[in-house]
């Protein structure tokens, strides 16, 4: 896959700041916002798809990264997300096409996940 298209939603600034960074240099084009209702805005509005969703849980708004991952499967089934949370308990609710990754991470396991998500979402194009 050339340059995936990855949007990231988390509302700490300096988590957000090092995914993005991590992301793009992994090669992603990277989009990113503060909470999942703007990534739902975008997400309706985008005339290009994203390749994967990676989104913490807990957000503040009216949507919450479990919230968006469900309006994901059923608006765009194919496409991936991630989910971050230091709240591990959460993992249990999650659907089938969403992946699981617990805070604290390190930057090489964010790109594990990346990488197997969007492997993933290939497979289903």
């Amino acid at each position: 896959m050339a340059q995936p298209s990855i949007l990231v939603l988390e509302d700490d600034a300096i988590i957000r700041a090092l995914m993005v960074e991590v992301l793009e240099e992994f090669g992603a084009v990277v989009t990113s916002f503060p909470s999942a209702d703007e990534g739902m805005i975008f997400l309706e509005r985008a005339s290009d798809p994203v390749d994967l969703i990676v989104s913490d849980i807990q957000m503040p708004g009216l949507l919450n990264g479990y919230d968006l991952s469900r309006v994901v499967a059923h608006r765009w089934p194919a496409l991936p997300v991630v989910l971050t949370s230091g709240n591990t308990g959460m993992a249990a609710q999650l659907g089938s096409h969403v992946k699981f990754l617990p805070k604290p991470w390190s930057t090489e396991r964010l790109l594990d996940y990346v990488q197997a998500a969007l492997e993933e979402g290939q497979s289903v194009h």
